[in-house]
């Protein structure tokens, strides 16, 4: 009789260490851009550049001179004429997702939004203005930003 009680609070003690050692310190999962700045300037031409590429195209994008964009756009849509969206899938970053928008403001004026994730990644990138109007990659956590949305 005391052989079944040993034996089970030894299997949920098993349990729980393996719960506990499989996260790692972020949560589950690792770091895609650990080796790259938490900051990364971009040139506006070079996002702009993004928008006449075509579905199915290889296409480079260089925020700087050692971060680069290297992949296949999935998808390139125009809605209500002044918000257009790119889907870049980057076999480079372990199909990273860069998701790019242009929004034609009333003044003619263009904003640019997107980010850059991998839903596997505890990191990834959020494009903002800084305080001068310069677009810059924005490190960021992806677990912060994107809702789980998986049913278990």
């Amino acid at each position: 009789m005391k052989h079944p009680i040993l034996l089970t609070i030894t299997l949920l003690c098993t349990l729980f260490s393996a719960t506990a050692f499989s996260q790692n310190a972020n949560g589950t999962k690792a770091q895609l851009f650990s080796n790259f700045p938490s900051k990364i300037n971009c040139s506006e031409t070079e996002l702009s550049k993004v928008f006449a590429a075509a579905v199915n195209q290889n296409i480079n994008v260089a925020f700087s001179d050692n971060f680069l964009i290297d992949g296949t756009v999935t998808s390139n849509i125009v809605k209500y004429n002044n918000l257009q969206t790119v889907v870049i899938k980057s076999p480079l970053f372990a199909d990273a997702i860069f998701v790019l928008s242009k929004i034609t403001n009333r003044d003619n004026s263009i904003t640019y939004v997107g980010r850059i994730i991998n839903r596997k990644y505890f990191d990834g990138y959020e494009l903002k203005k800084d305080n001068f109007n310069n677009y810059q990659l924005v490190k960021i956590e992806t677990d912060k930003v994107m809702q789980d949305c998986s049913h278990n």
